[in-house]
């Protein structure tokens, strides 16, 4: 962790904010301050808080993997997406083949969060000099403990069981505990960050204030926090099969990826019934779907402007962001996306996991889906996932503007076609402006990356209530609320297209469908694969793309193909820890498999 102090250093460093400041968590300028100087000003105070937030997007980053100007994120360690054709920051290919080990793979969350956390305990250990208000003493500790939580939560999803260093600042020659807390200790430990944050903060703050953490961003990292370690990867009672880190993790150290020794059938359900609670507790405080009034809007269009719009009341902990850069990103090359296949770009698989507008499987011989006419009459969120051959796109030619269709087929004139632009026949299109082309520098706005929302707690409640009490009418009901709002027709009996009085296990497989669709690319199904136990099955498969003709009479034909195969090796559930760490004086224990 030594890294950590060169990090507080840059931190403490922190003083000039920009003259045009556009909201709290904007970047700050550096100067020479010390420590001492930061904590005596309430403004430099305000700034090193600003810094440690600077971190919270990190493992949800389209550029989590990167290295020169190919990059890509988590999407493209599942089979949700191909990555870059060629990229040396391939943690991401690691996963995919089942190759990684602990001297390739990337250190970016075990060095990340505990830098933030030591910010943390600095910030921690001086707020009560701080020349603040007390309320706004009781602001910043909230949401500074917060934070804490949430760095500790991205450790725990990634290895299990951490070392939890408390409020302790470590100095430079100290030796510093790698003990890790057992599985249970970690997740009790982030409940009780999200706790005692929640009790010194509000539910919101005036607009000066917007992006800080409120109550609601507390109970929604409870809320997953809960559910992830209910899950049965962790909360294993026997009742889903399949192997566990618990199971091949050795002796006395099994308890650090998992509930042991393994819970009872009626332990295992008052977990989830904890998670019950926590989203519970998320749905009674003033969110909401985003939705779009008027009958103009297209279609779904409440679900797009979720992600473009920052003041949806959907979201619960965000980051704003400013620019164009998840455009440049995921658009295709004449938009000023990245080239040469060196993205994100989704697969057949992901494509056809959209049902059509009935809410029908595509599977489904009534549903009404034409091969010869793949993307008409699909879900819309379809549409606003994934950029398809001739979804129009905003393209800029000087000053002036148009919606242009993408042109993927085989033989486009532009760099976008297949083989050249897109390895898969598809681009990225989640939270795109429709309007904005990287191209020009003027055609961009804000945005808010959602990293908690309240569709995932209307699918956390109703995963965890299926579990602990089995399906009912208020578990279809969130499901067929989500699907309302993505524009999918309700039909004759209401339903959306999902079937009436399903078992549990069909009710579990609805709900893990629903949260494939509805979180596409907001870095959920990696882990959700792998915490339902499934990733054996849906991370070894053959992935496909698409690929377009045009005929000479201007129509078009749509043939698969092969794109990349993909292993699933056990140990992969979990992250190993770096091997430099593992080196280090102090025993802290590797993953299993490692």
């Amino acid at each position: 962790m030594n890294k950590a102090f060169c990090f507080i250093a840059a931190c403490i460093a922190l003083v000039t904010v920009s003259c045009k400041k556009q909201s709290f968590l904007d970047a700050v300028a550096v100067t020479d301050l010390n420590e001492a100087t930061v904590f005596a000003d309430s403004a430099r105070t305000m700034d090193f808080l600003a810094n440690i937030y600077n971190g919270v997007d990190f493992s949800f980053s389209s550029r989590r993997f990167s290295d020169g100007g190919a990059r890509t994120g988590m999407a493209a360690a599942t089979d949700e997406a191909e990555g870059p054709v060629n990229l040396s920051d391939n943690t991401y290919l690691q996963f995919v083949n089942g190759t990684v080990n602990p001297s390739t793979i990337k250190d970016d969350v075990y060095k990340t969060c505990y830098q933030y956390v030591r910010a943390v305990n600095q910030l921690v250990a001086h707020i009560d000099t701080a020349k603040f208000s007390v309320s706004q003493r009781s602001r910043v500790k909230g949401e500074a403990i917060f934070l804490r939580g949430w760095y500790y939560f991205l450790l725990l999803k990634h290895y299990g069981g951490v070392p939890i260093v408390g409020d302790t600042i470590y100095q430079r020659n100290q030796p510093i505990s790698t003990k890790r807390a057992t599985f249970e200790q970690t997740v009790n430990y982030i409940v009780s960050q999200c706790d005692q944050a929640k009790a010194l903060l509000s539910r919101q703050y005036n607009s000066l204030d917007f992006g800080r953490v409120t109550t609601g961003a507390c109970q929604g990292l409870k809320s997953r926090v809960l559910l992830y370690a209910a899950s049965p990867l962790y909360n294993d009672d026997g009742s889903i099969p399949g192997q566990t880190p618990v199971d091949m993790m050795a002796g006395e150290n099994k308890a650090l990826v998992g509930y042991y020794p393994k819970p009872s059938s009626d332990q295992a359900k008052a977990r989830w019934r904890l998670a019950l609670a926590a989203a519970d507790s998320v749905m009674k405080m003033g969110y909401a779907l985003n939705t779009t009034e008027g009958t103009d809007a297209p279609p779904g269009a409440g679900f797009y402007r979720t992600f473009t719009n920052k003041l949806s009341n959907e979201l619960i902990f965000f980051r704003t962001v400013v620019g164009q850069s998840i455009e440049e990103d995921w658009s295709p090359p004449t938009r000023r996306g990245i080239a040469n296949m060196q993205g994100t770009y989704p697969y057949q698989q992901m494509v056809d996991a959209f049902p059509m507008i009935n809410g029908k499987d595509i599977t489904d011989p009534t549903s009404g889906y034409k091969a010869s006419d793949p993307y008409v009459n699909r879900d819309p969120r379809l549409n606003y996932t994934v950029i398809h051959n001739l979804t129009p796109k905003a393209l800029y030619v000087g000053s002036g503007f148009s919606l242009q269709p993408v042109q993927i087929y085989f033989s486009s004139p532009t760099l976008d076609r297949i083989g050249l632009g897109t390895s898969t026949g598809y681009y990225t299109n989640k939270m795109l402006r429709d309007s904005t082309d990287a191209n020009y520098l003027f055609s961009y706005g804000e945005r808010a990356y959602p990293l908690i929302r309240y569709a995932e707690i209307l699918l956390n409640w109703a995963e965890a209530k299926n579990e602990a009490d089995g399906p009912s009418a208020d578990v279809l009901q969130k499901l067929k609320d989500i699907r309302e709002r993505a524009g999918i027709i309700a039909g004759s009996d209401g339903n959306y297209g999902l079937k009436p009085n399903m078992t549990q296990q069909e009710m579990r497989a609805a709900i893990q469908h629903e949260r494939r669709i509805e979180l596409a690319f907001e870095e959920h199904r990696f882990w959700d694969v792998r915490r339902w136990k499934i990733a054996p099955q849906t991370e070894s498969k053959l992935m496909s793309g698409m690929q377009v003709q045009q005929q000479a009479n201007g129509t078009y034909t749509y043939q698969l193909f092969s794109v990349r195969q993909h292993t699933f090796n056990p140990k992969t559930y979990l992250w190993a820890f770096p091997q430099h760490e593992i080196s280090k004086p102090g025993g802290l224990v590797q993953n299993p498999g490692y």
